[in-house]
C-alpha cells in the first residue's frame, strides 16, 4: 500500500486519517499550541538571542522580527498548513517529503529532522543546567553539570512515557511562567519607560535601519528566533480534530512567538538603553532579561530571570524529545525504520523511540558538555534549515500537482524566495562561525547527517530485498 493511500484527502474530499497507535483524541488546540510554543522556548531564546539582535539591528530590532515573521516564516507556516491538509501524520517533514518528493528522500529528511530535535534535547538540558548552577552556586562544576543534565533528561523521559496528556500539561505550566516574565517585562517597559526620547515609529523605520541590506542580518536572526513552531505537527495523531487542530496551532504558535518577542524587543529598550542591552553577553545570568528585571523588580524577585530560563529550557527539552520520538514512530510505522520503533506502552506513548532519543541525548551531554554549546547550535541550525527547505520543496510539488499552472505559479513565487532565504541561512551558519575553529562546522555536520540518512536508505533497501528474495530492479519497481 502506498503512503498516499492512507493519508490526506481522497477524491471525494474526505479525510483519510493515518492509522495510529498513539493516544488519539487527547489534545485540543490549546494543548497542541502550548506544547509547540514550549519547543520555541521564548525565555531561553530571549535571554540568549535578544542582545545579539540588538547588537545587529539596534533600535530596529522589532522591525527585523516583523519582517522575519511575514517572510519567510509565515510563508513556511502557510505551506505547512496546506501540506498538513494533504498529508496529516506525526511524521511532518518526513511525510511531506515522502509523499510529494520521493519515499527515500522522506527517509533522509525525516532522519535529518529527528537529528535536529534530538540535538535540541541535550542542548536544552545543558542550558537549564547552567542556570540551575547560577541559581544554586553550590552545584557548580563540569561533572555536576553532566549529572544534572542527565537527571533532567531522565525526568522528562519519565514524564513523556506517562502519556501525551501529562506532557502537554507540564509544558503548558512551564510556558505560563516564561510568557508572564518575558512579555510582562516588555509591557512594563512600554507602560513605565526609563529611557527617554524613543519613538515606536522609528523602531519600525526601514530608512533609519539603513535599508533592506542593513536590516537583512537581523531578519536572518529573527528567523532563528521564530523557528520550531512546526512541532505542532508532531501531535496531529493525538489531536481531537487532527487537521484543523494542527492547522490552527501552527499559525497560533508562530504568531504568539512573534508577539512575545516583539513586546520584548520594544519594551526592553524602553527600560534599558539599547547600547547597554546590545553589550550584554549571556553566560547563565539571565542576559537582557535580568537587566530589565533589575529595573522593575525588587532584588528579592530578580531570581525570576534565572528561573524562567530554566523552565523554558526544560519545556524545550521535553517537547524536542517528543518531536524526535514521534517522527521515529511514524517512520517506523511506514516501514522506513525497524518496526520495533513503533512500539507504544499502556499510555500509548512511543516508549522505545523516546528511550533511544533520551539515551542519545544523555550521551551527547557527556560527550559535548556546555563549553561546546556552539556545536549544538550548528547541528540544530543546519538540520532545521534542511528540514524546512524540504517542506517548502514538497509544497512546490504539491501546488503544481493539485492546481492549475497560473495559480501554481503565483503560489510558487513566495515559496521559492523563502527557500532562497533559508538556503542563505544554511550557508551563513557554516561560513560565519562564532570562532575560527568552527569554520564550516555546520556544513560538515549537515553533510554527515545526510550521509547517515542515505546509509539508512541503503540498509533498509537491502533488508527488503533480502526478505523478498528478489533482485534490486524488481524491488524498486
Amino acid at each position: 500500500m502506498k503512503l498516499s493511500d492512507v493519508i490526506g484527502y481522497d477524491r471525494h474530499g474526505t479525510v483519510q486519517e493515518v492509522p495510529t497507535a498513539l493516544n488519539k483524541g487527547t489534545l485540543g488546540t490549546k494543548d497542541v499550541t502550548l506544547s509547540a510554543l514550549g519547543f520555541n522556548a521564548p525565555a531561553w531564546v530571549a535571554a540568549s538571542s535578544m542582545s545579539i539582535l540588538y547588537s545587529i539591528s539596534g533600535h530596529q530590532a522589532p522591525l527585523a522580527i516583523l519582517i522575519a515573521y511575514f517572510f519567510p516564516m509565515l510563508v513556511l507556516a502557510f505551506s505547512m498548513v496546506f501540506l498538513t491538509r494533504q498529508a496529516p501524520s506525526a511524521g511532518g517533514v518526513f511525510t511531506f517529503s515522502s509523499r510529494f518528493l520521493h519515499p527515500e528522500v522522506g527517509t533522509v529528511l525525516g532522519w535529518t529532522y529527528t537529528v535536529a530535535c534530538t540535538a535540541v534535547t541535550p542542548m536544552c538540558a545543558l542550558i537549564s543546567t547552567e542556570y540551575i548552577q547560577a541559581l544554586f552556586p553550590a552545584l557548580a562544576g563540569l561533572l555536576n553539570a553532566k549529572i544534572i543534565g542527565t537527571l533532567l533528561i531522565l525526568t522528562f523521559f519519565a514524564i513523556s512515557c506517562r502519556g501525551v496528556g501529562v506532557t502537554a500539561k507540564v509544558a503548558g505550566t512551564f510556558l505560563i511562567f516564561e510568557i508572564a516574565v518575558v512579555a510582562g517585562l516588555g509591557l512594563l517597559g512600554i507602560l513605565r519607560p526609563h529611557v527617554d526620547g524613543l519613538s515606536l515609529a522609528s523602531m519600525y523605520s526601514l530608512k533609519q535601519a539603513g535599508g533592506l541590506s542593513s536590516i537583512g542580518p537581523g531578519v536572518l536572526f529573527g528567523v532563528w528566533m521564530l523557528a520550531n513552531f512546526d512541532s505542532a505537527i508532531n501531535y496531529i495523531e493525538e489531536a481531537r480534530v487532527p487537521v484543523r487542530t494542527v492547522q490552527r496551532s501552527l499559525l497560533l504558535v508562530l504568531t504568539s512567538a512573534f508577539v512575545i518577542y516583539s513586546l520584548a524587543a520594544i519594551g526592553w529598550q524602553y527600560a534599558v538603553p539599547v547600547v547597554k542591552l546590545a553589550a550584554i553577553v549571556e553566560n547563565g545570568n539571565g542576559g537582557p532579561i535580568a537587566a530589565v528585571a533589575h529595573t522593575y523588580l525588587p532584588s528579592s524577585m530578580t531570581w525570576l530571570a534565572l528561573f524562567v530560563v530554566i523552565t523554558s529550557a526544560c519545556a524545550g527539552l521535553q517537547i524536542s524529545s517528543n518531536a524526535a520520538a514521534r517522527t521515529l514512530y511514524r517512520m517506523s510505522e511506514e516501514n522506513h525504520l525497524p518496526a520495533a520503533l513503533s512500539a507504544v506502552n499502556s499510555r500509548k506513548a512511543p516508549w522505545l523511540a523516546t528511550t533511544i532519543v533520551s539515551i542519545a541525548a544523555i550521551a551527547l551531554v557527556w560527550w559535548k558538555p556546555l563549553d561546546k554549546i556552539v556545536w549544538y547550535y550548528d547541528v540544530v541550525t543546519i538540520t532545521l534549515v534542511a528540514s524546512y527547505i524540504s517542506a517548502l520543496a514538497a509544497m512546490l510539488v504539491a501546488v503544481w500537482k493539485l492546481h492549475r499552472p497560473l495559480l501554481a505559479t503565483s503560489l510558487s513565487a513566495p515559496v521559492v524566495l523563502a527557500i532562497g532565504v533559508l538556503a542563505y541561512i544554511g550557508y551563513t551558519s557554516g561560513a560565519n562561525p562564532v570562532s575560527p575553529e568552527d569554520l564550516y562546522n555546520a556544513w560538515y555536520l549537515g553533510a554527515a547527517t545526510l550521509v547517515t540518512g542515505l546509509l539508512i536508505v541503503v540498509v533498509r533497501r537491502r533488508s527488503r530485498i533480502a526478505r523478498s528474495g528478489r533482485p534490486a530492479n524488481i524491488e524498486a519497481s
